[in-house]
């Protein structure tokens, strides 16, 4: 983690700074936003109607598209470096969704000023 990352105070925007610094590039974050949502539907989907053909092939399919993210940005997934990136992933496709409509979260604009990230 980066020193500018470290200073930051708030636990969440400190987690968010990290996981973002991780996937600057435009072309990792999509992949995120269709691999993530893409595991957590096909789990809960799977798990509900007892198909674990279901819940296999998503999960396979969610972490190729993760995987061919990190190609392009050309690091090792978050994940391997820090467990809470479990969290950030979600965390962060709910975000930039959400933020489509206009809306705000004062912890990513925090951590996107720590790292001059533009958005």
């Amino acid at each position: 983690m980066t020193e500018e990352i470290s200073g930051i105070e708030h636990f969440w925007t400190r987690q968010f700074a990290f996981y973002l610094n991780e996937h600057r590039d435009w072309r990792n974050r999509a992949t995120h936003i269709v691999g993530i949502p893409l595991l957590i539907i096909t789990a809960i989907y799977g798990i509900a109607v007892m198909s674990w053909k279901i819940v296999l092939i998503g999960q396979i399919v969610g972490w190729v598209f993760q995987l061919i993210g990190h190609r392009f940005e050309g690091n090792r997934p978050a994940l391997l470096k820090n467990p809470t990136a479990f969290a950030m992933g979600p965390m962060m496709v709910l975000v930039e969704i959400v933020e489509l409509t206009g809306y705000r979260f004062t912890f990513a604009d925090d951590a996107r000023s720590v790292l001059k990230f533009q958005h």
